[in-house]
Formats: C-alpha cells, sequence, structure tokens
C-alpha cells in the first residue's frame, strides 16, 4: 500500500468533495467550499492519494489571524477501505510539521465519534501535548437540535524547562528557559 501525502489542487476540489460526501456523519459543505479549501486553504491542508491516483484522505484546516500558532481541523476525511491502517495520524502529522511556528491543534469533536477522539488523543500524546476540552458549539443553541454538541479539543506543546547557567560579574545564576520541543 503506497500512499503520497501533498498540498491539494484546484483539480482535486470535485474528488475532495465527493470523499467527504461519502464519509458520514462528515458535515457536508458545497463543492464551492470544498474548492477553496484546496485552493486559498492550501496550505493549511492535505491530500492522501493511493498510488493509483485516488484520492483517499482529506484534512481541511486554517489558521486564525488572531492565533498565528494554532492550526485548527475542520474536517478530517477518510476511505473508508483505508481506515484503521495509520493514514488519518499521518496526514494530520503531516500536516502540523508543515509548519514549525505552530504550537496548537484545535478541532471540534461530537461526544459519538470515538476514532476522531482516538486519532486527536494519539496525535496530542505522540507531540508531547497538554489537552483542554471545552464544550464549543451546543445541538440546539448553535447547531441544528439534530445535530450532536461539538466538543472543542486545544492540544498545546509542554514547554520544556531546561536550567541554563549564566555568568555576570564573576557570579553564576541559574535560569529557567523555556524552550519548545
Amino acid at each position: 500500500m503506497l500512499i503520497s501525502y501533498r498540498e491539494p489542487l484546484k483539480k482535486d476540489g470535485i474528488a475532495v468533495h465527493n470523499l467527504i460526501n461519502n464519509c458520514p456523519p462528515l458535515d457536508k459543505n458545497s463543492l464551492y467550499c470544498n474548492l477553496l479549501q484546496c485552493t486559498d486553504f492550501s496550505r493549511t491542508s492535505i491530500i492522501a492519494e493511493s498510488n493509483d491516483g485516488d484520492i483517499i484522505g482529506f484534512i481541511s484546516g486554517y489558521i486564525a489571524p488572531e492565533s498565528p500558532e494554532t492550526l485548527f481541523i475542520w474536517q478530517v476525511a477518510l476511505d473508508q477501505r483505508y481506515r484503521g491502517k495509520g493514514v488519518a495520524s499521518q496526514m494530520l502529522s503531516r500536516l502540523f510539521n508543515r509548519n514549525e511556528a505552530l504550537q496548537s491543534l484545535k478541532t471540534t469533536i461530537s461526544p459519538s465519534n470515538a476514532p476522531s477522539q482516538k486519532l486527536f488523543q494519539t496525535f496530542f500524546e505522540n507531540h508531547g501535548m497538554t489537552v483542554e476540552t471545552i464544550e464549543h458549539f451546543k445541538a440546539g443553541v448553535h447547531l441544528d437540535s439534530d445535530h450532536e454538541d461539538e466538543i472543542l479539543y486545544l492540544g498545546t506543546r509542554m514547554e520544556a524547562k531546561e536550567s541554563v547557567t549564566v555568568q555576570t560579574s564573576n557570579k553564576q545564576h541559574h535560569h529557567l528557559t523555556e524552550a519548545t520541543g
């Protein structure tokens, strides 16, 4: 099973749209929205492609201007035949690691979506992140009443503390400096 990972292109819009529509319970977006994800949001999205050229996975995300160190993941879509093989995990890690300035990852997950909870929990653990969860969008208030609540997951890299010795005026002072890892 050879899979390649890349940024989406405009020509991928229809295939991405079809993939998402075949991945319930993902919310369906307009084709135009998926085209924008493949063009204007291509740097914060990723495609997984099989060796025969089929798009088998797609993650869309964005970086909000007020939070340039945080990647928000909007949707994770994966062809059913490739689930449980580490493809979604690879996409998520490759996407996050594209931008060295990123320190946090946010997403929302419905309480019944155990596969997404597992995917993101594993990602947070593998990337040394602390995790906060907050009720974000409430059914019947922010969402249609037949839509589950959406819980916000915020994973932030733990800042490693290391001791550094600084010499000033012939006296040694120990300072803790923060290093991201």
